[in-house]
C-alpha cells in the first residue's frame, strides 16, 4: 500500500465509523420514540378509563338529582293540594247552609247533627 493510499482509507474507515456511529444513534432514537410512544398510550388507556368512570359517576348523580327533583315536585303537589283543600270555599250542604255552619251549629247544640253518631 502506498502512502497516497493510506490517507484515503483511514478517510474510508473515518466515514464509515461515522456512519455506524450515526446508524447506532438512530437505534437509540428510535428505541426512545418507541418508550415514549408505548408510555403515552399508557397514559391514553388509564385517562380513557378514569374518563369512563367519571362518566358512570356523571350518570348516578344525575339520575339521583332528577329522581330527588321528581320527588320534590311530587312532595309541593301534595303541599299544595293541602293548602289548596284547606284554603277552599266552603261547600254547601244540601240544606243550603255551608257544611262548616252546620257543624259550628251541631257542636253549640245539645243533639248531634242528624247522621252524624257521637261516640
Amino acid at each position: 500500500m502506498s502512502e497516497a493510499e493510506k490517507p484515503a482509507q483511514i478517510d474510508r474507515l473515518d466515514s464509515i465509523q461515522d456512519v455506524e456511529r450515526l446508524l447506532l444513534e438512530a437505534a437509540n432514537a428510535i428505541q426512545r420514540l418507541v418508550a415514549e410512544r408505548d408510555a403515552l398510550r399508557h397514559r391514553v388507556d388509564a385517562l380513557e378509563s378514569e374518563l369512563a368512570h367519571l362518566r358512570e359517576r356523571t350518570t348516578l348523580i344525575h339520575d339521583s338529582y332528577r329522581r330527588l327533583a321528581t320527588e320534590f315536585n311530587t312532595q309541593l303537589q301534595l303541599l299544595d293540594s293541602g293548602f289548596s283543600d284547606l284554603f277552599r270555599e266552603p261547600t254547601q250542604s244540601p240544606g243550603g247552609r255551608p257544611v262548616e255552619q252546620e257543624v259550628a251549629e251541631a257542636a253549640t247544640s245539645n243533639s248531634p247533627p242528624v247522621g252524624h253518631h257521637i261516640p
